[in-house]
């Protein structure tokens, strides 16, 4: 195995394990779909038309598309790519720092979008820093993303941020790895629900920007490993645990 071909194996891994996470944070079941950008060409590793739950998702269900949706590689299973194949890939094509996306439909999140809130920063400066700026909205066709000209506005509308609402539908997460688009869209959920209930309990007193500045001058730098106490945990930090528990998930609604 060449080292190209050991790069893409580990990034199948990495994707696959980004599906299973949104599951068991609760943010998607079946719908939800992670990509990667595939490092030095113009591919894209993505997950193929959705035929089983997001936790059980394999290396081997993914499948590699160009920019313009063709398909290079594929399943004999899966073959058939996601409907929304496009909102990934022209965001690839504005972004060249951009290496994850992350689409889904979760609850809390998705809530403010259609009221046309802010998700507010109020917990934790380094969790909290996915909503130190305002999420822009795409309110095209009830959100969903159909076509290229729709997927191209979303790209336009998200800048050079990290999330955007699809209202009435969902959210799109970005960042450089698969693990920050993944584990940007569990901390944006956290912020939501966590907002919600403070806007219920009176008015929410948010982080100020000052504190979370390093947090967000750091979106898309490098990634770094996880280090506590001494000991480099990756980049995924304690969620590849979760994925081996699965039961130690969030009791709460998936949504699809």
């Amino acid at each position: 195995m060449t080292s190209e071909d050991a790069g893409l194996a580990d990034l199948r891994e990495q994707l696959a394990l980004g599906h299973r996470l949104l599951h068991h944070y609760g943010l998607a079941a079946y719908q939800g779909h992670v990509s990667a950008r595939v490092p030095g060409t113009e591919r894209v590793l993505i997950r193929a038309h959705p035929a089983v739950s997001l936790s059980l998702v394999q290396a081997g269900d993914l499948m590699v598309i160009d920019l313009d949706g063709n398909v290079v590689e594929s399943s004999a299973d899966y073959p058939v790519r996601v409907g929304a194949w496009a909102l990934h890939t022209e965001i690839y094509r504005a972004r060249p720092e951009v290496g994850s996306v992350v689409h889904t439909h979760q609850k809390w999140c998705t809530v403010f979008g259609i009221a046309g809130k802010p998700v507010l920063p109020v917990l934790h400066p380094p969790t909290a820093s996915i909503a130190a700026d305002p999420w822009p909205v795409y309110a095209e066709n009830g959100g969903a993303v159909a076509d290229i000209k729709q997927a191209r506005r979303v790209a336009e509308l998200l800048g050079g941020g990290v999330a955007c609402h699809l209202r009435n539908h969902g959210m799109v997460f970005v960042g450089t790895t698969v693990s920050k688009a993944v584990l940007g869209a569990a901390d944006a959920e956290q912020q939501a629900e966590l907002t919600w209930q403070a806007m219920l309990a009176g008015t929410p007193e948010v982080i100020p920007a000052e504190v979370m500045r390093g947090d967000v001058d750091g979106r898309f730098a490098p990634p770094q490993p996880d280090v506590r106490d001494g000991v480099a945990r990756g980049e995924w930090g304690n969620q590849v645990w979760l994925d081996e528990h699965p039961d130690a998930s969030y009791e709460r609604g998936v949504w699809l």
